[in-house]
């Protein structure tokens, strides 16, 4: 796959393909259009698996330009539980310091599915954060739909 674009790739892991980088800037701009157009190109999920998490994923991302933000800051990081191992990102408001974890799981080149990840150690430490917005409000445990892991 060749995906025509042109992004400064100084905030990625080394073993980031193209198609992380493409989504990871999506996000990165709350750009929930080219995250649809690019997120075909995930192969772990069914369509419908597809679709409702983009659905989920589009009222986290509302939720950060409700609130103010404008765009999301990545910091590296790996998950330590579920998908360990797995990089990921801890994503910031500009704004409102809330943040979502994300991960991406990968079989080579293949990006098989995005993930909300309950366990993310960063690479960096980042001060001043606020509420972390849940992609599945399984994971938040203020939600009665919350799932102890």
């Amino acid at each position: 796959m060749n995906i025509p674009i042109k992004m400064n790739l100084t905030h990625f892991n080394e073993d980031s393909n193209e198609l992380e980088r493409v989504l990871v800037e999506a996000i990165n701009k709350l750009d929930l259009d080219k995250l649809k157009d690019f997120y075909t190109y995930v192969d772990g999920y069914s369509d419908y698996r597809k679709s409702q998490f983009i659905k989920d994923f589009e009222l986290a991302l509302n939720r950060f330009i409700e609130l103010g933000d404008t765009f999301l800051e990545s910091n590296l990081g790996l998950c330590g539980r579920c998908y360990k191992g797995c990089s990921g990102y801890q994503l910031i408001g500009n704004n409102t310091r809330n943040y979502l974890q994300l991960i991406f799981e990968k079989n080579g080149d293949t990006v098989l599915q995005l993930a909300e990840c309950t366990d993310l150690k960063t690479i960096s430490k980042i001060n001043n954060l606020n509420n972390r917005i849940y992609i599945n409000e399984s994971y938040d445990p203020s939600s009665e739909d919350y799932l102890a892991i």
